[in-house]
């Protein structure tokens, strides 16, 4: 199967980023620009609104990237209020919980889905129970709130939160090379250390944002992937004491190092981490996305099996260079 590949940015991507790392700071920590964006938050409505963006969740908010990717316009944030505007209130519940992600729909069929968005006691207990099975997280709230509520709600703090730039970042050279290398060799630009396995991608948009900045951000749909990524080539300075810096960020914290530890004995699963660290997946997750951003270790993807995590030893060779080119005179 030949892979299809599409290529954007835009405001109303930032704008979800942005709420994504308000409202979880594990992942506001991961990211570069994770503190500027609960700043400009506090300064667009206070703590009202940084409470207001927390309800929904870093998933509620990264899932509405999903149906705004699938636009064939601009995705700018009038176009993301438009959008969310124009989607029926029990629709836009769906994708806030993840209805269309493929890790839930893969273990749950559509009419307990349905069941569930309806309300109805049994099919919510299911629904949840069953996302426990997979790495997405949906607050209860979601589920219980009127979905009419729910559609203000998310319009009125999405409206709140201003872009960063009246511009959507460049993704012109992730174009360029689309064009010249083909979407398999672009692929693997973009997302150095994940590895595909076959029928996992077949339909995938790559949008370039250098809010998501040192990791990647995947929404996995049912029908496409969407993969939101640092600007192709923006990976800072490349002489030694910047390649320590990054390097020592990745390596320097001690949870970070026992996940090293426990993967030099073989490849592990994310079930295998958490139980040899006795942390939950969704603390170690953020920990493995700098490992992987950093280039220790790499990840495989298998449509229907778990995420298969490996030390990359090239890697760990670009750390004692950076170290032994670091000079102190």
């Amino acid at each position: 199967m030949v892979l299809k590949a599409r290529v954007g940015s835009g405001t109303g991507i930032e704008v979800l980023i942005t709420a994504a790392a308000v409202a979880d700071a594990d992942w506001r920590g991961v990211f570069t620009h994770g503190e500027t964006a609960l700043s400009s938050v506090r300064t667009a409505g206070g703590t009202g609104l940084v409470k207001d963006v927390g309800r929904f969740g870093r998933f509620g908010w990264i899932n509405l990237v999903g149906p705004l990717t699938q636009q064939r316009a601009d995705w700018s944030h009038q176009s993301l209020l438009a959008m969310v505007g124009e989607l029926a209130p029990e629709e836009l519940r769906a994708v806030l919980v993840g209805a269309r992600r493929h890790q839930l729909r893969r273990r749950l069929d559509e009419e307990v889905v349905r069941r569930a968005l309806a309300g109805e006691r049994s099919a919510v207990r299911r629904f949840l129970a069953t996302l426990g099975d997979t790495l997405l997280q949906v607050d209860p709230w979601l589920l219980r709130t009127p979905a009419v509520t729910l559609q203000q709600l998310c319009l009125d703090t999405l409206a709140a939160i201003r872009p960063a730039s009246d511009r959507a970042p460049d993704a012109t050279l992730a174009r360029r090379r689309l064009k010249d290398v083909g979407a398999a060799r672009l692929l693997e630009e973009v997302a150095p250390g994940v590895h595909y396995g076959p029928q996992v991608l077949d339909d995938v948009v790559l949008v370039t944002s250098p809010q998501v900045a040192p990791i990647l951000v995947v929404v996995d749909e049912v029908d496409r992937t969407v993969i939101l990524h640092p600007p192709l080539g923006d990976e800072g300075a490349t002489d030694a004491g910047a390649q320590l810096r990054d390097l020592g960020r990745a390596v320097g914290d001690a949870t970070r190092l026992r996940l090293l530890q426990e993967l030099r004995t073989g490849p592990r699963t994310l079930v295998d981490l958490t139980t040899a660290l006795d942390s939950p997946r969704t603390t170690l997750l953020h920990h493995l996305a700098l490992l992987r951003s950093a280039g220790l270790i790499e990840i495989a993807v298998v449509d229907g099996e778990p995420n298969v995590y490996t030390l990359r030893v090239d890697g760990f060779e670009r750390l004692a260079q950076a170290a032994r080119g670091f000079s102190l005179s």
